[in-house]
């Protein structure tokens, strides 16, 4: 068995631990510790107790980690946190009622939830977070730390830079371009471009002013 905490408390961490206990149903050799967190809302989730902040981390090298943050920005503070005390295991969790195609590269510590489909000839980075019932089309790519909401769509030849969060129930068509740290609101149709740092509403999606984009 690995031993492996999940960082956070709140309901992405709560959904995280969901996936980790249908992995082991399905026989993977997690032995979840519990949660580190510095600013816990209990000492217990799920019946698992909260261990200690996430500095409780440096002292243990071999404990793997699962990120069970939601935010983009803040779960990329976190990995550079805790992969400042040394090399860590950040485990990729797909879970079991996710399809997956074969000629896709997920990157470590990404998380797949129940019911995203992901088809072929697709590049997704390290620590993004596809939530449930999300789809990836052909020969996109997405970067680092993004986060896709649920039942978002992403179709073919997509490309997402690092840190965007693309929000619920959006669809982006096929090979459209979303920067880095940009935002796709929820339910947005995103039809063209989205640059860097923008933030991009409604149907067809608009790329608001910067005076706007608060």
């Amino acid at each position: 068995m690995i031993d492996l905490v999940i960082v956070g408390t709140r309901g992405q961490a709560r959904e995280t631990h969901a996936i980790l206990e249908s992995l082991v149903d399905a026989g993977e050799p997690w032995n979840v510790l519990g949660f580190v967190d510095d600013a816990p809302d209990s000492g217990e989730v799920h019946a698992l107790p909260v261990v200690g902040s996430i500095d409780w981390l440096a002292a243990r090298p071999d404990v793997a980690v699962a990120i069970g943050i939601g935010s983009t920005g803040v779960r990329a503070q976190v990995v550079e946190r805790i992969t400042g005390y040394g090399p860590r295991l950040f485990p990729t969790l797909i879970h079991p009622d996710a399809s997956v195609g074969r000629r896709v590269d997920v990157g470590e510590g990404t998380v797949v939830c129940a019911g995203t489909i992901i088809t072929t000839d697709i590049q997704i980075g390290a620590h993004v977070l596809l939530n449930f019932g999300c789809t990836v089309g052909h020969d996109a790519v997405i970067g680092d730390m993004v986060t896709v909401g649920p039942g978002a769509h992403v179709s073919g030849a997509v490309h997402i830079g690092r840190g965007t969060y693309i929000g619920t129930g959006a669809s982006i068509i096929q090979s459209v371009a979303i920067g880095e740290r940009a935002v796709v609101g929820a339910g947005a149709a995103v039809i063209r471009d989205v640059p860097d740092d923008r933030t991009a509403v409604g149907v067809p999606a608009r790329v608001l002013d910067p005076r706007d984009d608060g």
